[in-house]
């Protein structure tokens, strides 16, 4: 072959090898600007992303609101509830207690109680006649000596009722003693007028 033919051949393929060393050049580009696009597309994706609303800050108040609502009215009902449940306790009577006055204990002694010292007043109240006189010579022949008898204001009392000064106190027990022993003495003490004749009262009773 001649030389020149050679020559041509060989710049063909000079040609061609530079060519499709030029393509793949141009493949790989492509190849890596497609790879460093890639990551571009996803912008979009995040942006639409961000831009949707947030709607917690509604939902968290609303539901705290409901929840307070709710809480209010269970309260409310069964306070209702509770209040209907309750009964009206009646509030009692206290009705006022009567104290009857006892005779106080003698703090004097027994040994030292003159007898023949009081003054005694001997009323009949049991409409029984001489009554008064029976118990004068009773009281007597116990050591009293100042005695005078009389007509109680009423003939219908059933026990034997003393009445005695203040300052006569001391000798009361001994009085009621012995007059036990025939008449049975009502525990209610009567008092006499500091002012009055006599120390001792003793109305008769039919017992």
């Amino acid at each position: 072959m001649p030389e020149d033919g050679k020559l041509k051949k060989k710049k063909v393929l000079v040609v061609e090898e530079v060519a499709d060393a030029t393509k793949e050049v141009e493949d790989k580009k492509s190849v890596d600007d497609t790879k460093s696009e890639a990551p571009q597309e996803i912008e979009p994706v995040i942006e639409e992303s961000q831009e949707k609303p947030n709607y917690l800050w509604i939902i968290i108040p609303t539901t705290l609101l409901v929840g307070a609502l709710v809480g209010g009215f269970i309260t409310y009902f069964s306070g209702i509830a509770s209040l209907s449940q309750t009964q009206v306790t009646p509030v009692p009577t206290v009705e006022p207690v009567v104290e009857t006055p006892t005779p106080k204990a003698s703090t004097t002694p027994s040994s030292a109680i003159k007898k023949e010292d009081l003054k005694i007043q001997v009323l009949n109240g049991s409409g029984v006649p001489g009554a008064a006189g029976e118990a004068k010579a009773f009281l007597e022949g116990l050591g009293y000596k100042n005695i005078e008898v009389g007509n109680a204001q009423s003939s219908n009392f059933e026990t034997t009722e003393v009445s005695i000064k203040e300052v006569k106190k001391d000798y009361l027990d001994v009085l009621v003693k012995d007059l036990s022993e025939e008449y049975e003495v009502n525990k209610k003490t009567g008092t006499v007028p500091a002012s009055g004749k006599f120390d001792i009262i003793i109305t008769l009773g039919k017992k």
